[in-house]
């Protein structure tokens, strides 16, 4: 009979703030076992699984690989070898569900977490592309989605633009959960400009060797406006991406998603400055909130 292993890390979020590409740099360490599917959910849904509607109404595509058993969720990390001693859940639900700081040491006492901080403004609107590009966001313009948010209720998480990327609160509870040594804060503004010292950070934190540096150009989780919607698809597929997973190097597989991306996938126009400036109005609280807890100055947020 084999010994249970639960995951020690949770990588909590925020949503759109880089923790795709870190879920997929620590992927390929050798030390670390990381879920497939990256966000299995479990701890936050349950059997229930991911009930919450698109915006058309329709059952969100995280429903079709949420995790909905205890047995299954185990599963994911059951053949995580001695030398892989970082077991890593990286579903970003987990930052700001009520309660999951809470959850999360109940059921694994001694697990790291990692926040990714991502400015707010820049947050929402990221994940209204994603959303667009997904087609599960029918306003044509984040300002319309903002405005009939609240009307929409329990709607997919994406969909929450303003809840998503209010961060003071869901950091003070982990904080207040988990000893200091066990939270790390970081920032998707430092990720991009220095992914190498990012990965440093990560690697001190996690007591993984650092010298197993990932590809840092590739671009994880692309959003854009589709030439085709059904390539889209295909490409966003978990079905698809757990057959390439199972015949394709992986970095070879980053590479062929990579091509078909910049292909398929046309930018979108930038944010409105009115939208901008609502939001930021909207976060500028939350923002200073954030500043004192961490002590890293935001003021490029504020700008």
């Amino acid at each position: 009979m084999r010994t249970e292993k639960r995951p020690n890390l949770f990588l909590v979020g925020a949503q759109k703030a880089g923790t795709s590409a870190l879920a997929g740099w620590l992927s390929q360490h050798p030390e670390v076992c990381m879920a497939f599917p990256k966000e299995p959910g479990f701890l936050a849904f349950g059997e229930k699984g991911y009930w919450f509607p698109d915006g058309y109404g329709r059952t969100a595509p995280a429903n079709d690989y949420v995790v909905r058993s205890h047995q299954a969720y185990l599963d994911l990390f059951a053949d995580a070898t001695d030398k892989q001693h970082i077991r890593a859940d990286a579903s970003t639900w987990y930052l700001p569900t009520p309660g999951m700081a809470e959850r999360l040491h109940a059921y694994s006492p001694d697990a790291r977490i990692i926040v990714i901080f991502r400015n707010p403004v820049e947050r929402a609107y990221s994940a209204w592309c994603h959303a667009r590009a997904a087609d599960i966001e029918p306003c044509e313009t984040l300002a319309e989605a903002l405005k009939i948010e609240s009307a929409r209720g329990e709607v997919e998480f994406l969909l929450r633009y303003h809840r998503m990327g209010m961060y003071a609160e869901a950091l003070q509870n982990y904080q207040a959960e988990f000893t200091s040594d066990r939270v790390h804060v970081l920032f998707y503004d430092d990720m991009r400009e220095d992914p190498h010292s990012f990965w440093q950070s990560v690697c001190v934190f996690l007591n993984i060797d650092a010298q197993h540096e990932p590809p840092f150009e590739h671009r994880y989780n692309r959003s854009g406006n589709p030439r085709s919607q059904l390539l889209q698809g295909l490409m966003r597929s978990h079905r698809l991406k757990n057959f390439a997973r199972s015949i394709l190097p992986y970095r070879f597989a980053l590479k062929i998603r990579g091509h078909v991306d910049r292909a398929n996938l046309k930018q979108f126009p930038p944010l409105d400055e009115k939208t901008r400036q609502y939001l930021l109005d909207y976060y500028r609280a939350d923002i200073g909130a954030l500043e004192l807890q961490t002590g890293r100055n935001l003021a490029a947020w504020r700008k």
